[in-house]
């Protein structure tokens, strides 16, 4: 299903890069119709008593260059038909010319003389040099060539000017406006003779063909932007495809339902506008939405011009802090009390059943505890005090005790959750790999503040500020009913106190391996949770419920104390 999206994908850039050619081609061919357009038909016939200018076409007004002119000497002026005979001949040496230099297998560059006599061979006519120097000039004045000189020839009395370049496209849609011209102008010239007209009211009509012409252009235009049906076919089978990819399995709706919270969702969304008086003022209904909102804590040093503190709720000096903080606005029936610590249950898992019990703790030394008494494990999560060769507020251990820690001891089949950051994103990969694990995938958790924004003054890292934590993931064995592919490997989460990881690590691991005993190691009081077994120096003495690990630890620590070497 992938790869046919991919394709899907690709056609479907393929068609829009074509689309975008053909509109700038049509684009730079509307552009120099329109340059031509522009400038005159015909070049203006003066007659004299001693001389006649011969006529060019279409000449550029604005042209800087200065057109030369040819004269056939007589001695009265040439007759009307005459002059119309000129134009004709002129309009069929620039018609001929045009042709001649869209020719592709034209040699460039090409010396004027040459062309010259090109277009005398092409049209069996004597054709005065100045008329072929005239139109090549006006070419160039439009862009649609370039001009050069070549090596003076004293022998030619015809100068020394070369075609150096042709535009190619240009010149053929002059040769399709010539043409088209042309054929309008028959066609109108014959109805007109056909209604006893003349050939003058028809050129005074125009502008009214220019109309047509351009509303025709446009509804072209407009066809050619139209989707074929091809391309809709395309688009309606790329929205079938992606309402396929997005609509879940029957597996994933049963994974869904099966851990939806009990009672409705308990997490409530801050409002974008953090206070309650932005949001009343933003609201156009005059009234503040259902979401939460932040209030301002405002102290006697506190000095509001100086905006908000950039640790907010995390900032050590609040009490002496002269930047602004916040605390959460709690609606008036809201109740801060934690939820009841649920007792032992029992639930199916596989093949028996596994009793979940209550948080249970153990104050201890890991360097020194026997892990063995607690039993097997189907999910271990560690946050080690790694030595960063930084400044903390708790005390580090090397690397070499973190290689040691007893580990192995506690799974056979199961998952490690391996907190890292800095320098020990590599020691802990090499942790993994001596106690037994494979690193098959790895968390980061993303910090925001108080107010939901990005961290940018994270107080770790020797060379950027730190504002992302990595989580590796591990597994050992071969683990037994784990969901695969229900969360993200992202965790958007607000920073707390020093070392306090998001608390949303623990539905992402229930989630992956519902129904197991569960340990962390390093943990503090916030981190006891129901189902888990929490291990570190921080925790509160001693509470033990589950009867089996409760007999294998007073065999080991009669007293208790299990912050000294044991006995075994």
């Amino acid at each position: 299903m992938g790869d046919t999206w991919n394709d899907i994908q690709a056609v479907k850039n393929r068609q829009s890069s074509l689309r975008e050619k053909l509109e700038r081609r049509k684009k730079e061919r509307q552009e120099a119709v329109d340059e031509i357009t522009r400038t005159p038909s015909a070049m203006k016939v003066d007659s004299g008593p001693d001389s006649s200018s011969v006529p060019s076409s279409s000449l550029t007004p604005n042209s800087s260059l200065t057109t030369p002119s040819y004269s056939v000497k007589s001695e009265e002026a040439p007759p009307v038909e005459a002059v119309k005979l000129s134009q004709e001949f002129i309009l069929q040496v620039e018609k001929t010319l045009l042709h001649h230099l869209t020719d592709i297998s034209l040699n460039l560059p090409l010396e004027l003389n040459v062309l010259h006599q090109a277009t005398i061979k092409m049209l069996d006519k004597d054709v005065p040099f100045d008329l072929v120097d005239n139109l090549v000039q006006k070419y160039a004045a439009q862009t649609l060539l370039t001009l050069g000189t070549a090596a003076q020839k004293p022998e030619l009395n015809t100068g020394c000017i070369t075609v150096e370049t042709v535009d190619h496209s240009k010149l053929a849609a002059l040769c399709e406006l010539e043409e088209t011209r042309e054929t309008g102008k028959l066609t109108s010239l014959k109805r007109k003779r056909d209604k006893g007209g003349s050939s003058e009211d028809v050129m005074v009509k125009s502008p009214a063909k220019k109309k047509a012409d351009t509303k025709a252009d446009q509804t072209i235009e407009s066809l050619l932007g139209m989707q074929s049906a091809k391309e809709r076919e395309n688009k309606k089978l790329s929205e079938e495809i992606l309402q396929l990819l997005t609509t879940p399995t029957a597996k994933e709706q049963l994974l869904a339902e099966k851990f939806r919270s009990q009672g409705g969702a308990q997490v409530q969304e801050f409002c974008s506008y953090g206070t309650k008086e932005e949001c009343f003022r933003s609201n156009a209904n005059c009234q503040t939405c259902d979401k939460l909102h932040f209030k301002k804590i405002i102290h006697k040093h506190t000095d509001e011009s100086l905006g908000d503190c950039s640790f907010l709720n995390t900032c050590f000096h609040m009490d002496t802090c002269k930047y602004v903080h916040y605390q959460i606005d709690y609606p008036q029936n809201h109740s801060k009390g934690k939820p009841e610590t649920p007792s032992a249950v029992k639930k199916s898992a596989g093949e028996g059943q596994t009793t979940l019990f209550p948080p249970q703790w153990v104050q201890c030394d890991l360097r020194n505890f026997n892990m063995s008494v607690l039993g097997k494990f189907a999910v271990v999560m560690a946050d080690p005090p790694w030595d960063i060769h930084m400044e903390l507020p708790y005390g580090t251990m090397s690397d070499d005790e973190m290689r040691k820690l007893s580990i192995p001891v506690l799974q056979d089949d199961g998952y490690i959750f391996l907190w890292v950051t800095g320098r020990a994103m590599e020691l802990g990969r090499e942790c993994l790999s001596l106690w037994g694990y494979e690193r098959v995938d790895e968390l980061i958790w993303v910090k925001t503040n108080q107010l939901q924004r990005i961290i940018r003054t994270g107080r770790t890292g020797h060379w950027l500020n730190h504002g992302k934590e990595h989580c590796l993931v591990g597994v050992k064995g071969n683990p037994k009913n784990v969901n695969r592919g229900l969360d993200s490997d992202v965790i958007v989460a607000e920073v707390r106190a020093t070392s306090h990881k998001p608390d949303e690590i623990y539905g992402i691991i229930e989630r992956l391996s519902p129904g197991t005993r569960k340990i962390e190691l390093f943990g503090r009081p916030h981190n006891v949770q129901p189902n888990w077994v929490t291990l570190g120096n921080q925790v509160d003495g001693v509470k033990l419920i589950d009867p089996d690990i409760v007999r294998a630890f007073k065999k080991v620590y009669a007293d208790g104390n299990c912050l000294k070497p044991s006995n075994t």
